[in-house]
Formats: structure tokens, C-alpha cells, sequence
């Protein structure tokens, strides 16, 4: 059947279990459902989270999937759960009744380890060791990019980006973030190509982006599956990565990379010795900023030298405000600083590149924060916060395999909000026939649930692995 059109049919789901007739004001979550139990998400939570210490009740991957359930359909905390519970369709297609908010709260209480949090330091940074059980859902994470690999064909260049983002929260156990205000700065590294999120790591508000980006990165890569004749692996950063440990450790990898550079007095008097036929303009902006690049050549002092280790390479931007106008400063110039190790293509079209990253995490951030519930964090408790946002990375990678897999073209670059409205939020009539639940959908009806993205995510090849 052709995937993803309107039709006043019935819709078969093939869930088994649920009641004789009931409704729901969620038919089309049903997708996301099929999608994440297809793809061996809900069985990893099962087989690599921490056994239950109680048999009863919801198990574990129905726990996990509870949550992606609620952020999905634009839960944001977890009384939220109370308002679902009462949608008996919704039950009918999930097989269970959605936990209470107090179950749900006990559940992610777990995952807090105290004796980690208690090294931290009295003054400084910290990044508490994790916990068996976010180590375990990092796996369930992981689960969900693999299946997307193994489904959706996507290109041989892996393009890293890796940022952070800041949010603010008035709990007691907040920090004081570089803004000024109390909150947390969670880092997380996307995959460009496909819009998954490889790797992310909950912080205190005072934790530098630049603390452990390079393991973060190192993480992310590790969540990728072998490819027989390899990927190619590019990095974009801000100046969080500009380290020479990092950057030597990215060459070293045959990773290229792109990273923002700090402008030192030694960079800036290098600059400033460029002359005027060194400069190329980049662009004149609508209001009239001019953005000019040149190379430079900058090495700067290394303490540790390699052997056949090729320097590397600094572009510099310059903006220029037009005639009359002045920065906030009082300048007319501003200049800006990008290292790489990529010597093959040209200046400007590198500096494109390397401003992509922008959008990238943007979007990202965005989407966390904004159309999940990753700007709202339930907890005081470290370990809880740190699964609250590896929940909303899986809710987000899971809505990316749906619609590279089950949805037509026009909703690929569709956010949540857009997923809610157009596919979520549908009354249905849930009814069993044949051992099968169906749904009768009102108004209109997503035909061809199983696609043969989903199709597929049942026999691929990882699978059984």
C-alpha cells in the first residue's frame, strides 16, 4: 500500500490485546509505537536496563515507552501521565495502562546514583560518573540510531556537530550558568546527515562546554555501526573544542574537522599583518555588514609534536558594519577565527560548511527544549534530570526513524508540534476483529501503518544481534 495517505478505510495496527471498542484521541501515535517496538527498542530496555526489584507491574521497556509516549505527544512533566491515562483507546493500542505520575517518578529515581554525586568537589566543575541504569538507556538510545542505519540509506560522511545548550530552572540544586542565571547545560553531538542524536551528557549549569568534549564526541562516533568500507568522519565546534588535545586526537583518527579558534593576541597580531589583497569578500548582508575571509598563517606553539603531524589551518572573517555604523563597542571590524585540518577544499566553501553547524544545533536544541520536554527537568536529583533528557534524545531519534520510514515526504523535516497536529491528535475507534485491534478513524485515516520502512525493521539484519 502506498504509505502514509488520508482514506476513510479502516487501519490495522496489528497490536494484539485491548478492549472490545473504545476510543482514543491519539489514533495516530499508533506509527510511533509500531516503529519503536519494530526497531528492538522497547526489547534492548528490557534486556540491558536493570532488572525490577517488584515482577509486577509495567516492565521495563513499557516504562521507557510510557515516556516516549508522553514527550511525543507534547507531555512536558510527569502529572502529565494522569491526563493520558484516561484515553482507554490509547490503552487499548498500547496493551497496558500508561503508569501513574507517582510510578513514573519512582521509576526515574533509579536511575540517580548518590555515592557518584557525592565526589563532587567544593569548588569546580563536576561530571558525576553515570549509573548503571543511564548506561543502560544510552544502550536503548543506541538501539534506535542502529535501527535507522540499517533501514534508511544514508551517506558514507558522518558530520559531527557537537554543542550546548543552557536552561534555566529555579530549583534549589541549579547552578549558576556563564549567563548569570541558574540552570543546567546539557551537551549533546547530532549526526548533520540524519538528524540523530548520537550522544548526550546532562551537566550542572557551571560544567564548560569544553569539559570532556572530546570522550562526548568519542561516544558519539561509538554509537554509529560498522560500515564495511568505512565512514568518513567530519567535527564541526565552536570554540568549546578549540584544544590541542582534542584537536591532535582528531587528526590522529583521520577525523577532518572544523572548530571555531580562540582569538589570541598571537592570532590577532597575525592578522592584523594581512594586507589588503589577502582579504576575499564573502558576502554583503541585506543590511549592508560586509563578511570578508582570508588564510592565515598561524602556527601556533604545540607542546607535544608528532612526527608527520601536518599543522593546521586558520581562516579568518571579517565583518565589517557599514559606512557610519558601529558595533556595540564602538568598532567598526569584527573578527572571528576557524581552525581545521582540511586542506582539499577551498576557504569559503569550508567556512560555509563549518557555519552549517549552526542550524544543525539549533534545530536540535529547538526541538529538545521547545517541542519535547527536555526544557523542563522534573527533578532536583542529578541521575533523574540526566534520564529525563536521554529520554527526550530517544523520543527525538524515534521520531526521526518514523518519518524516514513510515511517512511521505512532506513531513521529513516535520517537528513534533507539526507531528501532533497532522498525524498524533486524530479521534479513532479502537475494535478488535479476527485477533487484531483495528482503528476507525474519524474525519480521516492514515492508511498503511506498517510501510515498508516499518516492514523492514523487523528483519534487519541487526536484529537478532
Amino acid at each position: 500500500m502506498k504509505k502514509d495517505k488520508f482514506s476513510a478505510r479502516s487501519l490495522e495496527i496489528g497490536f494484539e490485546g485491548g478492549l472490545a471498542e473504545v476510543f482514543t484521541a491519539h489514533a495516530g501515535v499508533s506509527l510511533l509505537v509500531e516503529a519503536v517496538r519494530r526497531s528492538g527498542v522497547i526489547a534492548t530496555a528490557d534486556r540491558v536496563l536493570p532488572a525490577k526489584k517488584n515482577p509486577k507491574g509495567l516492565t521495563q521497556g513499557q516504562m521507557v515507552e510510557s515516556l516516549v509516549v508522553l514527550s511525543a505527544l507534547g507531555g512536558e512533566c510527569l502529572d502529565d501521565l494522569q491526563m493520558l491515562r484516561q484515553d482507554q483507546g490509547l490503552e487499548a493500542l498500547l496493551g497496558y495502562q500508561l503508569p501513574a505520575p507517582s510510578t513514573a517518578r519512582s521509576w526515574l529515581e533509579q536511575f540517580h546514583d548518590e555515592a557518584a554525586v557525592a565526589q563532587r568537589p567544593l569548588q569546580g566543575s563536576f561530571i558525576p560518573q553515570e549509573s548503571p541504569w543511564l548506561a543502560g538507556l544510552r544502550e536503548v538510545v543506541r538501539r534506535c540510531v542502529r535501527a535507522y542505519v540499517a533501514v534508511v540509506e544514508t551517506p558514507r560522511q558522518v558530520t559531527l556537530d557537537v554543542d550546548a545548550h543552557l536552561v534555566e530552572s529555579s530549583k534549589r540544586e541549579a547552578l549558576q550558568t556563564y549567563e548569570g542565571f541558574r540552570g543546567y547545560q546539557p551537551l549533546i553531538v547530532t549526526w548533520a546527515e540524519t538528524g540523530m542524536i548520537l550522544a548526550d551528557q546532562f551537566r550542572d549549569g557551571n560544567v564548560p562546554a569544553s569539559k570532556e568534549i572530546g570522550e562526548l564526541v568519542d561516544e558519539a562516533y561509538e554509537a554509529v555501526p560498522a560500515r564495511p568500507d568505512g565512514w568518513e568522519v567530519r567535527i564541526r565546534s565552536d570554540s568549546a573544542a578549540y584544544e590541542e588535545r582534542v584537536l591532535q586526537h582528531w587528526g590522529e583518527r583521520g577525523w577532518k574537522f572544523a572548530v571555531s579558534a580562540d582569538m589570541t593576541p598571537q592570532l590577532h597580531q597575525e592578522i592584523e599583518r594581512l594586507g589588503p589583497a589577502a582579504w576575499q569578500v564573502w558576502k554583503v548582508e541585506s543590511d549592508g555588514f560586509v563578511r570578508d575571509w582570508a588564510e592565515v598563517a598561524y602556527v601556533p606553539s604545540r607542546r607535544t609534536e608528532k612526527k608527520g603531524l601536518k599543522p593546521n589551518r586558520y581562516l579568518v572573517i571579517r565583518i565589517r558594519t557599514p559606512q557610519g555604523v558601529l558595533f556595540s563597542d564602538g568598532t567598526g571590524v569584527r573578527l572571528f577565527a576557524v581552525v581545521t585540518n582540511e586542506w582539499e577544499i577551498g576557504g569559503r566553501e569550508l567556512l560555509e560548511w563549518h557555519r552549517g553547524k549552526a542550524g544543525t544545533m539549533e534545530q536540535s536544541h529547538r526541538i529538545l527544549k521547545d517541542e519535547l520536554a527536555a526544557g523542563v527537568y522534573p527533578s532536583g536529583k542529578f541521575g533523574v534530570n540526566a534520564a529525563w533528557l536521554r529520554l527526550q534524545v530517544l523520543t527525538h531519534n524515534a521520531l526521526v526513524l518514523l518519518k524516514a520510514t513510515a511517512l511521505d515526504a512532506e513531513y521529513r523535516q516535520a517537528r513534533p508540534k507539526r507531528l501532533r497536529f497532522a498525524i498524533f491528535n486524530h479521534v479513532g475507534r479502537v475494535v478488535q476483529h479476527a485477533r487484531l485491534t483495528l482503528m476507525r478513524v474519524i474525519q480521516r485515516v492514515l492508511e498503511g501503518v506498517i510501510g515498508p520502512g516499518l516492514s523492514r525493521l523487523s528483519t534487519a539484519p541487526w536484529q537478532a544481534a
